[in-house]
C-alpha cells in the first residue's frame, strides 16, 4: 500500500440546498418571527397611530422590517445551505478515504493470499517428503525476505505445527479456526485483534496447502501486521488540524497518526457510538482531553470470515477550522444585510418624504378650513390616492362654501340662530310648551313720517333701524322672530335652558334704547326729525316651535303671551314710556332694574288687570342707580 492521499477543506462554489439548523439559525428565525407577530398586533390594533407622525413611522418600520426580515431569513437559509454542503463534500471526502482504506485492506488481504498460495507451492514438495531441518531453514528464508509477516506457521493435514518463524510455536488464538478452514480447503481472515504475543493489533490468514494432485497436504497461517493501515491514517490529513483514526467494534483505536494511541479505548466518543451503528455523519463533542471538536465518522464493513466485526473510521478536528471556508461567506452575508437594511432606509425616508409633502399641505388644508378659511384651493395634479383625497377635499370645501352661502343668504330671511339650528337639524317639527320673554317694539307715529318720505327712503330707513335694533337682540341672545311693519318681535329663551332671559331681555331694550339715541343723533345733523319708539316685555309659558302649513313653516312662538306682550308695548303710547315690563317679568328682575310701577290698567280683551312697571335704569353695585340713556 504506498497511497498517500492529503485531505485539505477548501471552500467550494455553494449552490442551494437543504438547510441545516443550528442554534443560531433557529434564534434568529424565531427572533424575525416574533418581531413580525408583534408589528403585526402593533399595525391591528394600531398603536403607533397615537404618535403624531405614527402613520411615517408604520411606513418606515414596514419597509426596514421587511427588509431585514427577508434578508435575515435568505441569509440564514443561505448560510445553512452552504454549511450543509461543506459538512456533505466533508463527508463524501471521508467515505472517499474510509473507501480507499476499506480497499486498501482488502486489497492487501487479497495480495497476502496470493503470496501466501505461492509459497505454499514452494513448500507442498517439503511436506510431502517429511518433517527435516531444510523444512524449516526454507520458512526462516521466506520469513526473513519479507518484512510484512510477524509469524509463519506451516502444519501438515493432521493439524500438527511442522514449522515455524518469528512466533513462540503457534500460540495466537485464532490459529486453530484459521487451521480448520485450511484443511477445509478455505481461506481465512481474522477481524484485526490484539495479539497478545506481539502486544499489537494484527490479521491471522490462512490458506491451505495441496500436492500436485490437489490434495490438501497442509495449512499455511501467517500473521500480517495494521502497520499499513496507520501509514495510511498518517498521511491521511483534513486541513491543519484534522486526523483520522480507524476504531474496531470495541471502540479501540486500530489505527491512528500517534502510534502511543493505539489501542486506547474511545468507546464513549458519540461519533464512534454513531458510526458502529451504522451511520455516517458528524457530531460535535468534547474529545479524550476534554476539548471540544467536530467530529466525522463512517461506518466500515468487517474483514473476518466468522462474523465480520464493524469498524468505524473517524476524523477529529477544530470545529472553527471545519467552518473557515464559511467565514467569508457569512461576512458577505452580513454585509448584503447591512447593505438591504441601508437600501431600505434610504428608500423609507424617500417614500416617507413622497408621502411626507403632500399630506402635510393636505393637513394645512384642513387646519385652515376647520378655522374658517374656505378661501384654500387644493391643487390636485395627481391621479393616485393622494390626488383623490385633494380632489375630496377640494368638494368638501366647495360643499362648504355653498352650506355657508345658503346658511348666510338663509339667515338674512330667518334668525340666524333658528337658521343654524336647522341647518344641524336641531329644531324639532311641531311645537314644545317653553317659558320665555316676549319683546315688542314699534316705532311712534311712523305712518305720519313715512307720509313725508319717498318709498326707497322709507325703506332706507328701516334698513337702518332694524341693523341697529337686531343687533342689540342678537347680542344678549334674543332670537328675531318677525318683523311687522315698522316693528319687530323677539324672543329669549326659546332655543337653550337660560333661566336669565327675563334680564337678558331688558338688557337688549335698553341696548335699543341706547342705539336709538345714535340714530336720531345721525338724523339731527341731517335737520331730520327724532324718532320715538316703545318696547313692551312680557315673560309667560308658550308653544314654540315650527308652525305652518305642509308647504312652508315658520320658527314662532305662539300663545295668550305674545298678545300680551303685544298690548303691553302699545300701552306705552298712553303711559308716556319707551320700555314697559309686566308684573311676571319684574318679579324676576326687581332686584338688578330700577323700575317704577305704573298706574293699572285694563288691557283691552283682558278679564284681569295687571300690574306694568317702566324700566328706568340698571341698579349701581355702588351707592346710586346707574339711568339708562
Amino acid at each position: 500500500m504506498q497511497a498517500s492521499l492529503v485531505i485539505t477543506l477548501h471552500q467550494e462554489h455553494i449552490l442551494p440546498g437543504g438547510l441545516l439548523m443550528n442554534a443560531s439559525c433557529i434564534v434568529a428565525l424565531l427572533a424575525a418571527a416574533l418581531a413580525l407577530a408583534a408589528f403585526a398586533v402593533a399595525l391591528r390594533l394600531r398603536w403607533l397611530s397615537r404618535l403624531k407622525r405614527g402613520y411615517l413611522i408604520t411606513l418606515r418600520i414596514a419597509l426596514v422590517g421587511t427588509g431585514v426580515i427577508s434578508s435575515l431569513v435568505v441569509g440564514v437559509w443561505c448560510y445553512g445551505s452552504a454549511r450543509q454542503i461543506v459538512w456533505q463534500e466533508t463527508l463524501e471526502k471521508l467515505g472517499n478515504v474510509g473507501g480507499t482504506l476499506e480497499d486498501e485492506i482488502q486489497c492487501e488481504v487479497e495480495e497476502s493470499f496470493e503470496h501466501m498460495a505461492r509459497l505454499s507451492t514452494m513448500l507442498a514438495p517439503a511436506i510431502t517428503s517429511g518433517p527435516s531441518k531444510g523444512l524449516q531453514d526454507k520458512l526462516n528464508n521466506i520469513f526473513q525476505a519479507n518484512g510484512k509477516y510477524l509469524e509463519i506457521d506451516l502444519y501438515d493435514k493432521g493439524g500438527r505445527l511442522l514449522a515455524t518463524a518469528g512466533s513462540q510455536k503457534g500460540s495466537e488464538p485464532f490459529n486453530h479456526i484459521a487451521i480448520a478452514y485450511g484443511l477445509d480447503g478455505r481461506t481465512f481472515t481474522s477481524d484485526p485483534y490484539m495479539s497478545p504475543v506481539f502486544n499489537k493489533y494484527v490479521l491471522c490468514l490462512s490458506v491451505p496447502v495441496q500436492s500436485p494432485n490437489g490434495e490438501i497436504i497442509g495449512v499455511l497461517s501467517t500473521l500480517a501486521s495494521l502497520y499499513e493501515i496507520s501509514h495510511l491514517l498518517v498521511s491521511t490529513r483534513f486541513g491543519e488540524s484534522g486526523h483520522a483514526m480507524l476504531v474496531n467494534h470495541d471502540g479501540r483505536i486500530l489505527g491512528h497518526p500517534d502510534p502511543g494511541r493505539i489501542s486506547e479505548d474511545i468507546s464513549d466518543c458519540p461519533a464512534v457510538q454513531l458510526g458502529l451503528k451504522g451511520n455516517n455523519g458528524s457530531v460535535v463533542a468534547p474529545n479524550k482531553a476534554g476539548t471540544k471538536r467536530l467530529f466525522f465518522y463512517r461506518s466500515l464493513k468487517g474483514i473476518g470470515t466468522v462474523n465480520p466485526k464493524p469498524m468505524v473510521m473517524v476524523t477529529e478536528m477544530d470545529e472553527k477550522e471545519a467552518v473557515s471556508p464559511l467565514l467569508a461567506l457569512k461576512y458577505r452575508f452580513l454585509f448584503g444585510i447591512g447593505f438591504i437594511v441601508l437600501a431600505c432606509l434610504v428608500i423609507a425616508q424617500q417614500l416617507s418624504s413622497y408621502i411626507k409633502a403632500p399630506f402635510q399641505t393636505l393637513l394645512h388644508m384642513f387646519e385652515r378650513v376647520q378655522a374658517g378659511d374656505l378661501s384654500v384651493q387644493p391643487r390636485v395634479r395627481a391621479r393616485d390616492e393622494i390626488g383623490q383625497l385633494e380632489a375630496g377635499l377640494d368638494r368638501m370645501v366647495e360643499g362648504l362654501r355653498e352650506r355657508d352661502m345658503v346658511k348666510e343668504l338663509f339667515g338674512r330671511y330667518v334668525t340666524t340662530q333658528v337658521s343654524e339650528r336647522v341647518l344641524n337639524g336641531r329644531v324639532k317639527l311641531g311645537g314644545e310648551c317653553r317659558r320665555v320673554t316676549i319683546l315688542f317694539s314699534d316705532i311712534r307715529d311712523f305712518t305720519s313720517t313715512s307720509e313725508q318720505m319717498e318709498p326707497m327712503e322709507v325703506v332706507a330707513f328701516l334698513n337702518e333701524y332694524f341693523s341697529e335694533m337686531v343687533e342689540a337682540v342678537f347680542e344678549y341672545g334674543g332670537v328675531l322672530d318677525k318683523f311687522l311693519g315698522d316693528g319687530m318681535m323677539a324672543v329669549f329663551g326659546s332655543f337653550d335652558d337660560e333661566p336669565d332671559h327675563p334680564r337678558m331681555a331688558i338688557m337688549a331694550a335698553l341696548r335699543m334704547k341706547a342705539l336709538l339715541g345714535k340714530i336720531n343723533g345721525k338724523r339731527s345733523i341731517t335737520g331730520q326729525a327724532p324718532i320715538k319708539i316703545g318696547i313692551g316685555i312680557h315673560t309667560d309659558d308658550v308653544i314654540a316651535g315650527n308652525i305652518g302649513s305642509q308647504r312652508r313653516l315658520e320658527y314662532t312662538v305662539i300663545g295668550d303671551g305674545v298678545n300680551t306682550c303685544a298690548r303691553v308695548e302699545s300701552l306705552n303710547k298712553e303711559f308716556g314710556t319707551t320700555i314697559l315690563i309686566t308684573s311676571t317679568t319684574y318679579d324676576e328682575v326687581k332686584d338688578i332694574f330700577e323700575c317704577r310701577l305704573m298706574p293699572e290698567m285694563q288691557m283691552k280683551g283682558k278679564a284681569r288687570t295687571l300690574k306694568f312697571y317702566e324700566v328706568v335704569c340698571l341698579k349701581s353695585q355702588g351707592t346710586g342707580p346707574s339711568r339708562a340713556s
